[in-house]
């Protein structure tokens, strides 16, 4: 049975090996300085850096941050060696069932094979795409942007504050831990 583990101290004895497979599972410009996150999971109560428990086996991690009206889900990734055994499906069952509120993620459009499968994966549980004419800023200051598209468990009444609330609360703001 999946569980969520919360890690709040990067003496956490998973940490690194989670650091891991963030840096393999996400490209640098769709990822956080590792010093940077770091301070972040230590300092920033919004944000959840989660290890992913499958009967007390590490497999895989997720960020999300709880915005308020809605959760961001920023990053899930399953270590290589446990992926198809639905663990993927398992979290977003997970969430379902624990984080009640609007959900909403970024996702890379569907233009390549990869990303095809990735949208229909959420969409399989529960996630519709909400807007296609988003663009992520970066994590980094002096890095370009890219477009994505967002994707939720619903549409939220404002998509644009919603949008607002994301750019500001996960990009703009954790600039200040680079």
């Amino acid at each position: 049975m999946i569980q969520l583990r919360r890690i709040t101290q990067v003496n956490d004895p998973d940490l690194s090996r989670l650091m891991d497979l963030y840096e393999l599972s996400f490209p640098e410009e769709e990822r956080r300085d590792r010093k940077q996150l770091f301070r972040m999971i230590e300092l920033v109560p919004d944000m959840s850096f989660n290890a992913v428990e499958d009967n007390g086996e590490l497999c895989g991690l997720t960020i999300y941050w709880d915005l308020g009206d809605f959760y961001y889900m920023e990053h899930l990734a399953v270590f290589p060696e446990m992926r198809n055994r639905k663990i993927g499906q398992q979290i977003l069952d997970y969430w379902k069932k624990h984080l009640p509120k609007l959900q909403v993620l970024e996702a890379e459009p569907a233009i390549e094979a990869m990303a095809v499968r990735r949208i229909g994966f959420y969409e399989r549980n529960g996630f519709r795409v909400i807007c296609k004419d988003y663009v992520q800023p970066s994590y980094r200051k002096d890095e370009d942007s890219c477009p994505l598209w967002i994707m939720g468990t619903d549409k939220p009444d404002d998509m644009q504050a919603c949008i607002q609330k994301i750019k500001t609360n996960v990009y703009k703001e954790p600039l200040k831990w680079l």
